[in-house]
């Protein structure tokens, strides 16, 4: 359950985890993909603070003592979160936005990769049919993919995700192989994706928080590169660390360019963003490592130009608020944040609207109420994400017509 707060990124059920008071290192060969020696995760936290979230979240066992839960099927409607020729959660579209959801007549397709909702100690990796793992993603798929209906056809893999704890493990090396398992998936939905339901078309990669971590490495691996990166329209990695001089592609710098990757991560002033800019491990050139040290991708999503200067809210022509997790979408209300992304880190004003609440003082991590808006990094410029989409599919589409 979401217990009534709209929460989408890495730490989206930390809260309730917590509330609810839950209290090695060989790798299954037939789900692990390529990877280099591996590393600790983890975050820089008091001692009591990484004591309380380990007895709450951490798995009783190495990643290689148990079996992960089966590898899904993606030949199985089951098997995705999201496809356009079924009705889902992605179809969803706010009452007043200006682009109406357009699937059917898109010129472009989306592979999104959702972020993490599955917090239980239970497994390394979470089962795709995990119920709250379901309900998570499916909150998802209605706020936050739902941003790319108006541009393109969504195509929204389930995968077994890394549980929660895999990005706090500083202990041990269970939580990045979690993780490089979970990416596994990613990897084969996306050849899925390309074999089956592609058909040359061209294709926005897209994610937040997790999903922007595995969507970084295939980015990496799958696209740049090889005959798939003229096909791309962009990379929008958001709410992780994204490198800037990732090898064969750049950042954007305007609101129309195209084969360009965009992310952001959002806080107010006070938010303190070192998980983010320093403590994450990412795939970066061929491994994975901490992102301490280097220069992080931030794109200010009212301008779309890398590094963009401040932006005023009236500028912001919607955010998404959440209300009830039952309910359709709720309105977009304009003008409630401008964004600055001139810094280490896109800075943000506190939305003085409901909508937009913090996790609780228990949640130490990527929480709105300590100035950290992870969760809101897309439905803060929900609608400024969606006519930007159009804009670079239609960008791309007319540029392969000059050709």
């Amino acid at each position: 359950m979401m217990k009534h707060r709209w929460q989408s990124g890495l730490f989206a059920v930390l809260m309730i985890a917590l509330s609810a008071g839950c209290c090695g290192v060989c790798r299954s060969s037939a789900d692990a993909s390529a990877s280099s020696v591996p590393i600790v995760t983890g975050a820089t936290l008091d001692v009591g603070i990484q004591q309380r979230l380990k007895q709450s979240y951490r798995p009783a066992f190495f990643f290689g003592d148990k079996a992960p839960p089966p590898r899904p099927d993606y030949r199985s409607i089951n098997a995705w979160a999201a496809l356009p020729a079924r009705q889902d959660d992605a179809d969803a579209a706010p009452p007043n936005t200006k682009f109406s959801e357009a699937q059917a007549n898109a010129q472009a397709d989306v592979f999104f990769i959702h972020p993490t909702g599955y917090a239980k100690p239970d497994l390394w990796n979470g089962p795709i049919d995990d119920p709250e793992a379901v309900g998570a993603v499916s909150l998802v798929m209605k706020y936050v993919a739902s941003a790319f209906n108006a541009a393109a056809r969504i195509y929204a893999p389930r995968y077994r995700q890394a549980t929660l704890y895999a990005f706090l493990d500083y202990e041990t090396h269970s939580g990045i192989q979690a993780i490089d398992l979970a990416y596994s998936d990613v990897e084969r939905a996306f050849d899925y994706f390309i074999e089956s339901f592609h058909q040359g078309r061209p294709f926005i990669l897209a994610g937040h928080s997790q999903g922007s971590n595995h969507g970084l490495r295939l980015l990496q691996e799958k696209i740049i590169g090889t005959p798939l990166q003229k096909r791309l329209v962009a990379a929008y990695l958001v709410g992780m660390a994204i490198p800037d001089a990732i090898p064969g592609i750049l950042p954007a710098r305007s609101a129309a360019d195209t084969g360009v990757v965009i992310g952001w991560t959002s806080y107010t002033g006070n938010g303190n963003p070192q998980f983010l800019t320093r403590d994450m491990a990412i795939w970066y050139k061929g491994k994975y490592r901490k992102c301490e040290g280097l220069s992080l991708v931030q794109i200010n999503p009212l301008s779309w130009e890398s590094g963009g200067r401040a932006v005023p809210a009236a500028m912001n022509t919607g955010s998404l608020p959440f209300y009830d997790p039952l309910g359709d979408l709720p309105a977009l209300i304009p003008k409630v944040t401008g964004a600055d992304a001139s810094g280490p880190v896109l800075i943000i004003a506190k939305p003085d609207v409901p909508g937009f609440a913090g996790s609780g003082p228990d949640t130490p991590l990527l929480n709105a109420e300590f100035g950290d808006y992870h969760d809101y990094d897309y439905t803060l410029f929900y609608e400024s994400i969606r006519q930007n989409a159009i804009n670079r599919v239609k960008s791309f589409v007319e540029k392969r017509r000059t050709r």
